[in-house]
Order: structure tokens, then sequence, then C-alpha cells
């Protein structure tokens, strides 16, 4: 396994796995400040993706006599040996590809007998400051040959601060994040990785077969809550001589982005991370807020930009469970203006699917509320109760599940005609949105080990809380989501009591149509692809 020093270092970051009506115009309240010993739940960086292999410590392999005897003594930044609790082990990465190895650490010094070849060998060493702050320094050398018996020393000296700064002088870094990736045989991976503020790496000079990805995110005085944020990110062959990162205002994407309410008083907050495209990011957290807002970020162009938004109480504690979580790629293609727009309204299902025979869980994904531009956590969600249910061709019930739009153990049924239904429940105490929803989609299982299940997405201009304006002709966009069948649309006014059709327009990709608001109250939304799928959102907008 990675060391307990590495682990400390990956520890930090969290793995991500997605009634009765508020007023119409809630006013929402301002974030109540922070009880001592709230959990922060969600708000935190998170890996996303791939996370790197697991060393095998050497302690457990044995190898032939002939086996070279590596010696290494570490030292900290002050020059002396670190002891036991600020380094536990050192790594010893195969550059062909083969298994990683680890060999401990003990106050200082380690001795292993590895096999002959071509290593990087790494080790993380922790260090706390005079001002009771601890650090960790990445020690990192990438080709390392082992023929005959060797001796090395891993010297922190050498290692060189992480910073991020932008030409601006109240910007301060609210998180940073290096991201390490060599080639290993036929492929690259990431083989180090640190997350958060004072850290350090050692220089390694050019090396085209390794790559230093340094993403950091800065806010006003490094506050939670900011009129800005900056969110940059750059990708440098070998560990520079200085890791930092320093960027012009100017040369990035100033986008002016607005974050929509659901009717009620909430608090909302935001994190980003580049997609490098080596199967591991880090999405760092860039600070809360009550909703709605509108601030201006300025990303680094021509990167995949991983964005998410979290939804909560207004005591912004982003609890596991009472949380709302949305998220979506940017990507900006040069420095300039640019405008988005996060709205969770209509929020449905983006298309899903069932897995069989893979042995993938859960078995059932469908996001269940994503909106028109984001796609939503998978269940259990917060303040929603459902099932999700799948019958055969005479009604008979075949597998349940008691979350909407999830299930697992799942197995491949015989083949035939299916129908799955999932029906979904809300209550939540920012929202009177999407308080239900059904939706069936009619299935035919071969044997295919996955199933596709298509959707309607739904997009209308709304305010900034997800309201409409009354007795005003509404544009509504539907747009197929996986499915290249034609649409028909249903709206009602009474919570679904009363539908009335709608005719749609080809439009593009997607299809239009044009509503009568009421004079006050919601509209619900009843979109369906005949034979394929009949989906409906109760309450998907309001109006007034």
């Amino acid at each position: 396994m990675v060391g307990r020093r590495a682990a400390v270092v990956l520890g930090a970051l969290a793995l991500l796995a997605p009634g009765t009506a508020q007023p119409a115009h809630a006013a929402p309240a301002p974030p109540a400040p922070r009880r001592t010993g709230l959990p922060y739940g969600l708000a935190r960086s998170r890996i996303v993706g791939t996370p790197m292999r697991h060393a095998r410590p050497l302690s457990t392999r044995s190898f032939s006599a002939a086996a070279p005897e590596v010696t290494i003594d570490v030292l900290d930044r002050s020059g002396k040996p670190p002891t036991t609790d600020e380094i536990d082990s050192v790594l010893f990465i195969p550059l062909d590809g083969g298994d990683w190895l680890s060999a401990e650490v003990r106050d200082g010094h380690a001795e292993a007998a590895v096999p002959a070849g071509a290593y990087a060998v790494s080790a993380y060493v922790m260090s706390t400051g005079a001002n009771g702050e601890t650090s960790t320094t990445l020690i990192y050398r990438s080709k390392v040959s082992v023929t005959r018996d060797t001796a090395l020393t891993l010297d922190a000296r050498t290692a060189r601060p992480i910073r991020a700064a932008v030409d601006r002088a109240d910007a301060r870094t609210v998180g940073i994040a290096a991201v390490l990736t060599q080639r290993l045989g036929s492929r690259v991976e990431t083989v180090a990785l640190l997350d958060g503020p004072g850290n350090f790496v050692t220089p390694t000079g050019g090396d085209s077969e390794l790559t230093f990805r340094l993403q950091a995110q800065l806010t006003k005085d490094g506050a939670a809550t900011s009129p800005y944020l900056y969110a940059i990110g750059a990708a440098r062959d070998g560990i520079p001589a200085d890791p930092g990162l320093s960027v012009r205002t100017r040369d990035l994407a100033a986008v002016r982005t607005g974050y929509a309410g659901e009717g009620g008083p909430a608090c909302v907050g935001t994190s980003a991370g580049v997609d490098w495209g080596t199967g591991l990011s880090v999405e760092g957290w860039t600070g809360q807020g009550p909703l709605p807002a509108t601030r201006t970020e300025y990303l680094s162009p021509g990167l995949n930009w991983l964005r998410s938004e979290y939804v909560t109480g207004t005591d912004c504690g982003f609890a596991f469970d009472d949380t709302d979580v949305r998220s979506r790629t940017e990507r900006y293609p040069g420095a300039g203006s640019y405008a988005r727009r996060w709205s969770a309204a209509p929020a449905g299902p983006a298309a899903g699917s069932l897995h069989w025979q893979t042995g993938q869980e859960p078995a059932l994904v469908v996001r269940m509320l994503s909106s028109q531009d984001a796609q939503s956590s998978i269940a259990p969600y917060a303040h929603m109760t459902g099932t999700s249910t799948l019958r055969d061709a005479n009604g008979r019930v075949i597998a349940t599940s008691d979350q909407p739009g999830s299930a697992n153990d799942w197995t491949h049924p015989a083949p035939g005609k299916y129908t799955l239904t999932v029906d979904a429940n809300r209550d939540a105490p920012w929202s009177d949105l999407a308080t239900r929803q059904h939706v069936v989609w009619n299935l035919t299982v071969d044997d295919a080990a996955r199933v596709a299940l298509p959707v309607l997405r739904y997009a209308t201009a709304l305010d900034a809380d997800g309201r409409a304006r009354a007795g005003r002709n509404q544009t509504i966009t539907v747009t197929p989501d996986g499915t290249g069948g034609t649409p028909a649309l249903q709206v009602s006014y009474d919570d679904g009591e009363r539908w009335t059709s709608t005719p749609l327009h080809r439009s593009g990709s997607g299809w239009t149509t044009q509503v009568r608001n009421p004079a006050s109250g919601y509209v619900s939304l009843r979109g369906t692809v005949a034979g394929v799928v009949d989906q409906t959102v109760i309450r998907a907008y309001g109006v007034g």
C-alpha cells in the first residue's frame, strides 16, 4: 500500500461517489457563521477518476540473492533525519510499468533488496513549522538506475515551495494541488499528488516522460465568500526549478457567472479542478455564499475545467446527507469575456444506464436532479425518497431498489421486454421545485451488458430564483438525451391534475414550444418519446 505519510496527503481529499412548498419569493438569508466543530462534509477537495496504484511492501516480497541492496537516507528541510512520524516509507516505481514497491523508513533510514531495473523513487516528508503548521515535501527522483548495490540520499533541502499568484493585490490562495504523471511502460500514470497550501517539491529539471501539473484557486483575501474567483492551471515537462504558477488576469477567461436559487434560502459552494486527461483529477473547494449569487470567475483558457455546485441550507454545513451536487465541464478557448449560469431548474433526469454482467455497481445509474446544463450526483439525495422498479412484460416485479435512479445487485434478467419505473418525492428546505418525478422506460433486454436509458432535458429562461414572469409566453426547449426519437410535451398548472399538450417545433438539436405562464404557482412538464420514455417533473419551475 501507499505509505502512511502519502495516505495523510491523500486523506485530505474526499472521494466523491449523487411536500411543503416554500414561498414563491422567500428572501435568501445570509449564511450563518460556521459552528465550532461543524464537520465540513463535502466542503473539501476531492479526487475525481482513478486513484493511484497501491504499492506492495518490500517486506512481503522475496527476490533472488542477486537482487541489489538499496540503502536510503532521508533528510528533512532542516537537514536532519525525519522521525518515523514524519515519514514511514519510500516508494519505488518501476519505469517499465511493473508493480510499485515500498520500503519501510525508520528514523530517516531504509534498506531493502529490489529487482535490478530503472525506477522513479519518491517520499513524502511531513514537517511542522515554528508556527505549528504542517506542510509536506515531496522528494521525487524521476530516473534511478539500480543495477548493483546502491546508496541514495533523498534531501528535502533541495525542495522548492509550490505557490500560486495572480496580478491582483488582494488575491490569496485558497486551494492548490500538484499532480505528477510519468510514462511507465506503455502508459502515462499519476505517480504523486500534493494537495493544500505550504507544500514543497524537489525539482527534476526537464524530463519529457514526466509532467508536473499545477492548479490553484484564489479569492479576495482568501475568504470563503468572494466577489471573484481565480482558477488557474498549467502543465510543464519535469518539475521546474520554480514549481510555482503566476498568471496575469488579462491572459485568462473572465466569466461572469450566476448561481440561481430554487425558491428557498440556501447556501452555495463550488469547486474547480482541471481534467488533465490522465485519469485522475483534483477538484479544489473554491468558496461559498448565499443563493442566488453572481461573481466573476477567471479561468485558465484551453483547459477542461471540472466544475461542481453544492447547494445546502443556510448554515453552509455541506453535510453529505444535506447537499445537492451538480457538475459539468467548462472549457474556454482563449482569454476574454464570457457569461455562464448555474440554473437548477428545470431539474430532471439525465440519460442513464443499466449494467449487466460487468460487476459494476451501482447497476442502475440515473442522475435524477440534473439541470439543463449540469449533471447531478446519484442517489441517495438530500431530502428525497423514492423507488426504482424493474418489471417484465406481464407486470411482474423483477428487481426493486429503495433509491430513485440507483440500484445495486441487479442481475441480468432473461431476454425480453421490460419496463423500468423511477419515482421520486422531494421536500428540500431550499427548494419548492421538482417536488415529484415519475419516469417510465420501455426496455428490450438481450445479451448486451448495458442498456441505455434515454431521457428528455428541459431548458427555459428563469430568474435568479428559478421563476418565470407571470402571464407571459414562456419558451421551453426540449432536447433528447440518448435518443433520436420525436418528443411530445404536455404542461400542467395544477401539479399534474390536468395536462395540456403543446406543439413542439424542431430547433437545431432540440425542439421548442411556447406556453402561457399562469398568474402564479408552478408549471409541471411531462415529456414522452413514444415507446421509449415517459417522464414527469412536477413543479419544473415557479411563476411569480
